[in-house]
């Protein structure tokens, strides 16, 4: 499984992020302590999360390639995800795709790094 980050998307990460931490694709289902969506939500939800590069993250076990290097997403939502993925950003937002059609349209951003990145 791969995820292409297009250059508007990099710029938009370069901003937000540091690009010393470990960053992760997570779906917003209620699981870990990242996610505030229950089970229930009629909705598919990601988001990208920044982490420290040397958190612990047992719920995010595999990895998943991008042209930006690795991130970790949580291994059973490999089956809301595609193959290949791009990750865009217009229109003053991010949206995940893939094979499919999109699979979120509105992908937000969290730093939970403990050293915040200015912005």
């Amino acid at each position: 499984m791969k995820l292409t980050i297009t250059d508007s998307a990099l710029d938009q990460l370069r901003k937000a992020f540091s690009g010393d931490q470990k960053l992760l694709l997570s779906l917003d289902d209620g699981v870990g302590p990242f996610s505030k969506v229950g089970v229930c939500s009629l909705d598919t939800s990601y988001d990208v999360i920044a982490v420290d590069k040397d958190a612990k993250v047992p719920d995010y076990e595999s990895r998943l390639t991008t042209n930006a290097g690795d991130w970790y997403y949580k291994g059973y939502s490999k089956r809301y995800l595609d193959d290949d993925m791009k990750l865009d950003y217009t229109n003053n937002r991010f949206k995940l795709s893939g094979d499919g059609g999109i699979l979120d349209g509105n992908v937000d951003l969290k730093d939970l790094t403990t050293q915040k990145t200015a912005k």
